[in-house]
């Protein structure tokens, strides 16, 4: 009997991917809500502050309100109070305080310390407050006060991932009177904001002024790498990249380094440097979250140099895991790949029937949770196992107002004489965990859309198997 020549199916796997294709998309719709709970949170806890402290007015030396608060006489007194409180782990009180005291904090407070608070309603989210003492040092403080403050809110909006916010806000800052303590960290939030807006070019130009005795160095050295491999750097900058992680004298977490070793190991495979690729994803740590894909990363760069057989054990090391993440889900395909381009054809026949199979009962699972109802407590599991973090970057805010929720909820002995405030608490926290649920719920319907794309790929590989034949096996 004559054999046909194999024509394998072409290949697409997700994983393999540069990260920035992982991470899911936000709707513009997901992103209006994000806004419009952040202006909520922001409304309700300074409404809450505004009527708590003192309803009823009172005069100096007056202790009023549900949260019992002192209407202090001196600045120093106020200081040691607030300080107080945030040692006792109350932030809601040592926040209140301040609200409690505002025209004393207008008046006599030093404008230092003021600055201080600026960052303590931050931290908290106390926009409107902040804003208030902000525009206060403003027009009452010295110009590098000015500066001090105007970067705290840069930092704000860095850590929330709000790259065009930050850039506006360190825009603000004369660049002459911030502090050299302070100017590294100024050069990287300046060319990470510029990075992710696009703006390659000026990006590594900002991490270039960082000082290379810096904390912030490596840094920088790594965003300015990964600039340049954004403009359509490939080669040479992801040897460099290599040679960074590959640097034990240079400090950094272990999960950094494996993650951006993966990253080196993606670049390489992009640019068909198969051998450079397997040795990167060779040096990702077995105990890290990112052991999986670089283990899919290893067999298909192996597969692109011809070594069915080392390809093939890795894919199958990954499929006695029995886990769900999406390198593992791959692997069936890959498996099935690896054996009909090593001309072993009754094994792919079979393999892309166990493929087809497992993708099938697959989708029936995510279908299966797509349909039921879930508690708050599943939610947030799911979202602790998927990383939603990673998924959305730009939905910092919503976990750091949950957070601050969670304390006012904890803390609900505060608010016990009128229970409308901890209803709209509890109310806001709800909402929150609603749009958690939906951002969860989004992941899982793109995993099956990754899962009916490898389906499909199967049973393409499938039907070929079929139509070549399969005598080729001994």
């Amino acid at each position: 009997m004559i054999i046909k020549k194999a024509t394998t199916v072409c290949l697409v796997l997700v994983s393999l991917l540069s990260s920035m294709a992982l991470q899911a998309e936000t709707s513009s719709s997901l992103s209006e809500n994000l806004q419009q709970l952040d202006q909520r949170y922001r409304a309700l806890s300074f409404e809450l502050y505004q009527h708590y402290v003192d309803p009823d007015g009172g005069g100096m030396g007056a202790i009023s309100g549900p949260m019992r608060l002192e209407t202090l006489v001196g600045p120093m007194q106020l200081e040691i109070r607030v300080r107080k409180n945030l040692q006792e782990d109350e932030p809601i009180k040592a926040i209140a305080t301040i609200f409690q005291n505002k025209e004393l904090v207008l008046k006599k407070v030093k404008r230092s310390t003021i600055v201080g608070f600026v960052e303590l309603m931050l931290d908290h989210n106390e926009w409107q407050m902040a804003n208030e003492l902000y525009v206060h040092v403003k027009k009452t403080g010295l110009a590098f006060q000015v500066t001090n403050t105007a970067y705290l809110f840069a930092k704000f909006h860095f850590r929330r991932n709000e790259w065009a916010l930050c850039l506006s806000a360190l825009q603000q800052i004369s660049k002459g009177k911030i502090s050299s303590v302070h100017m590294d960290f100024y050069n990287l939030m300046y060319g990470v904001s510029l990075q992710q807006e696009g703006h390659y070019a000026e990006a590594i130009e900002y991490y270039r002024l960082i000082t290379r005795a810096s904390e912030y160095q490596l840094y920088a050295t790594l965003n300015e790498i990964g600039s340049q491999l954004s403009r359509g750097g490939a080669l040479a900058q992801a040897q460099q990249l290599k040679a960074h992680v590959m640097n034990e004298m240079l400090p950094m977490p272990d999960e950094m380094r494996d993650y951006l070793t993966l990253m080196a190991g993606y670049h390489f495979l992009e640019n068909k440097e198969y051998a450079a690729a397997r040795e990167a994803f060779g040096r990702v740590s077995m105990k890290s979250r990112y052991f999986n894909r670089a283990l899919l990363g290893v067999a298909f760069a192996a597969t692109r140099q011809a070594l069915y057989s080392r390809a093939f054990s890795y894919t199958t090391i990954l499929k006695s895991k029995a886990a769900t993440d999406l390198a593992t889900d791959e692997a069936y395909l890959l498996s099935a790949y690896i054996l009909a381009k090593s001309r072993r054809l009754q094994a792919a026949s079979t393999a892309y029937s166990h493929a087809v199979d497992y993708y099938s009962e697959r989708i029936k699972s995510v279908d299966s949770f797509l349909n039921q109802e879930l508690d708050s407590e599943s939610v947030f599991d799911l979202a602790s196992d998927i990383n939603l973090m990673r998924e959305y970057p730009e939905a910092r805010s919503l976990f750091d107002n949950m957070k601050h929720l969670g304390i006012f909820l904890v803390r609900s002995d505060l608010f016990v004489q009128d229970r409308d405030y901890y209803q709209q608490i509890r109310a806001l926290y709800r909402d929150y965990t609603i749009i958690v649920e939906a951002m969860v719920r989004a992941y899982m319907v793109k995993r099956r859309g990754h899962l009916e794309n490898y389906l499909s790929q199967s049973r393409f590989g499938l039907i070929q198997m079929f139509d070549t034949g399969t005598e080729r096996d001994d």
